[in-house]
């Protein structure tokens, strides 16, 4: 035998091997696949080895059609038109026939005597309750009345002065607010709350009922009555 036969020969025999296993293998995975998926979840064990749950109601009678109650019959026309309109009219009054034969008790029943037991007596009137007391009177407030000056500085325009003479006319008892705004500096609004107040007093508001207020924001000033 030559060498070269020998190495065919077995090269032959090696594939024939091969081809052998490889279609015995795929019978066994196309004719077992489901038994062979079962085999491999025996052998891992736990739940997944288990059957599955039977469905749900499996055990239950199946269901009887003519148990089914019949549909109601369908209202007459305007019935719930009707209901709604005497749900919205409330309760209606007793008839005379319902009320035939009631009557009230003049007094109230005696109290029962129980030994051992110590019931006070029901006073015989008692006294009306003291009415509530007023709420507190909230005093009017008028509106504010917007007082110009000028641009940064606490001068106080003729035609304003006419503004502050109506308020100190209308002023009956009240007091008056008089408010000063700075245009970002505080002092200016002081300035322009006091030329308010020098004004209110040569109007004839006396000092006493005035009161200084003064803010850094804002620009002008105004005076308000308060009673």
């Amino acid at each position: 035998m030559r060498p070269d036969q020998t190495g065919q020969e077995i090269g032959l025999m090696g594939g024939r091997h091969f081809w052998t296993a490889f279609s015995l293998s795929g019978a066994l995975a196309l004719a077992g696949c489901s038994s062979g998926i079962g085999l491999y979840h025996a052998a891992e064990g736990g739940a997944i080895s288990q059957g599955g749950q039977p469905p749900p109601g499996l055990n239950q009678p199946y269901p009887n059609l003519a148990d089914v109650p019949a549909a109601p019959p369908l209202a007459a026309p305007g019935a719930q038109a009707a209901i709604t309109a005497q749900a919205h009219g409330g309760v209606s009054a007793p008839s005379p026939g319902a009320l035939a034969g009631l009557s009230l008790p003049a007094a109230p029943p005696p109290l029962p005597d129980v030994p051992g037991l110590d019931i006070p007596t029901r006073p015989a009137a008692m006294a009306a309750p003291a009415p509530p007391p007023a709420p507190p009177v909230t005093p009017p407030v008028a509106p504010p009345v917007a007082i110009g000056f000028a641009p940064g500085s606490a001068l106080l325009p003729d035609a304003e002065m006419a503004k502050i003479r109506a308020v100190a006319a209308a002023r009956g008892a009240a007091s008056v607010v008089a408010c000063g705004f700075g245009g970002g500096q505080l002092p200016l609004g002081l300035a322009r709350a006091r030329r308010l107040a020098d004004a209110l007093t040569a109007a004839g508001v006396p000092p006493a009922a005035i009161r200084l207020t003064a803010s850094a924001s804002g620009s002008g000033g105004f005076v308000q009555l308060v009673y």
